[in-house]
């Protein structure tokens, strides 16, 4: 998904002379061709993450619409005061691009992992915060990003993540449709979902009619209430991130606040994980987290 986000924004900047690329000293063998082609829009402030923020404030502050782009835990846990007073107190035009969702970066370590971020992120004022499932709905939440004004947080994953068959997505602030059902609505965000795909795709297909599964690529109160809560029994959340503050809390607030009395079960991470370095599928199976995990999860669902 960081090769397409490159792909789509150096795109989208021919067309629009305000955009702005940040890059905290990586991003090598993927930003080269933005900075190449609009090295005036290009910048490249080595090591210094905080120092980052402010510069993308003033930046945005100039008239651009800027975009930072770092491995998941650097934009987010090392400058999380400057994002906080900076960018989000202000509301201004900066994304930050967070790459390397969940595990992504597994194999280097806990200091690596972006699987407290949502919760972080989400207790800011202001800040808007995208979660694709696919490159497919990269795209599209890029091209939305640059018609919003205001700060965003771009979640992304880095590991060639497939595409996900579904319904077209006019705008990341709906859910996307990835398969109808009748009983149990099947809510994931990020790139998580073709874990849950493989896992819905276990069951014999008489069963398989059961889930309705949605792709969330915002949590935004407007993609909660495309999902129609009212038509299903059960829900079940899934998310590559901790479970306190997460995605999955996110619904449960959604559901409270509407009055919503449904049977909701809760899939993520848990606190006391064992933080172990490993690849990506390791750490999801590990997690609980992988379609095998899933698969039996929703098999618990539908016998309840």
């Amino acid at each position: 998904m960081r090769d397409k986000f490159i792909s789509k924004l150096t795109e989208l900047a021919y067309l629009d002379a305000d955009i702005f690329l940040i890059v905290g000293d990586l991003g090598f063998g993927v930003v080269e061709d933005f900075a190449k082609k609009f090295p005036n829009r290009f910048l490249n402030v080595g090591i210094s993450e905080q120092n980052m923020i402010g510069v993308a404030g003033g930046l945005a502050n100039s008239g651009y619409k800027v975009f930072i782009y770092s491995i998941a835990n650097f934009p987010t846990m090392r400058c999380f005061e400057q994002i906080r007073n900076d960018l989000a107190y202000h509301n201004l035009d900066v994304t930050i691009v967070s790459i390397g969702a969940g595990f992504g970066y597994g194999t280097l370590g806990y200091s690596h992992f972006a699987i407290e971020d949502l919760s972080v992120m989400r207790s800011l004022p202001n800040l808007e915060i995208y979660s694709p499932g696919d490159p497919y709905e990269l795209e599209v939440t890029v091209e939305n990003i640059l018609e919003r004004k205001g700060a965003k947080y771009l979640r992304i994953g880095k590991n060639g993540e497939s595409q996900l068959d579904g319904q077209v997505l006019n705008s990341p602030l709906f859910a996307r449709t990835l398969r109808n059902g009748f009983e149990i609505a099947v809510l994931s965000t990020g790139n998580i979902g073709i874990e849950v795909e493989k896992a819905i795709n276990a069951f014999h297909p008489d069963l398989q009619n059961n889930f309705a599964h949605f792709s969330i690529p915002s949590l935004s109160t407007s993609a909660m209430e495309s999902v129609g809560f009212e038509k299903y029994n059960k829900i079940i959340t899934i998310e590559e991130h901790v479970l306190d503050g997460g995605f999955g809390s996110f619904v449960l607030e959604y559901l409270e606040h509407r009055q919503f009395s449904k049977k909701i079960k809760r899939l993520g991470i848990k606190r006391n994980f064992e933080y172990v370095v490993g690849d990506q599928a390791f750490l999801r199976k590990l997690a609980g987290i992988d379609s095998q995990s899933i698969h039996s999860e929703l098999e618990r669902l539908l016998q309840v």
